[in-house]
């Protein structure tokens, strides 16, 4: 049995893992056996959250130190939020709060820089 050429051929458990993932971030309560999923979760919403604040601090114009702040508070507390009172996760499984925090910082925060100056720009220059 061949493939066509240059098709590329998925299991259907690789197929449905992400959708398994998600549908399983998105119910409260959830068993996290893997702590690496959940934290590739916190990772995915940090992006997402990251994306959307931009959009709102480049349209409030909200600007400076305080926006930065800002959103380092709100991507930390969420995500921590989000851990401990959604899925009801003792963090120090994860790694503690700091762990948390640090998970996907980089990523996101440059995911919000990029966002909150095009959007900011765009609309107050």
């Amino acid at each position: 049995m061949s493939s066509a050429p240059g098709k590329k051929v998925v299991s259907p458990d690789a197929e449905n893992s992400w959708t398994a993932t998600l549908g399983k971030a998105l119910r409260p309560g959830q068993d996290w056996p893997d702590k690496d999923e959940l934290l590739d979760v916190v990772y995915w919403g940090k992006q997402v959250l990251s994306l959307f604040v931009g959009i709102v601090f480049g349209v409030t114009p909200l600007y400076g130190i305080l926006a930065l702040i800002g959103y380092v508070a709100i991507s930390s507390v969420i995500a921590q939020h989000y851990v401990v009172k959604f899925q009801k996760v003792d963090e120090e499984e994860v790694g503690g709060f700091w762990e948390l925090a640090k998970e996907g910082f980089g990523a996101a925060f440059a995911t919000f820089m990029v966002t909150w100056i095009t959007i900011y720009t765009t609309l107050h220059h």
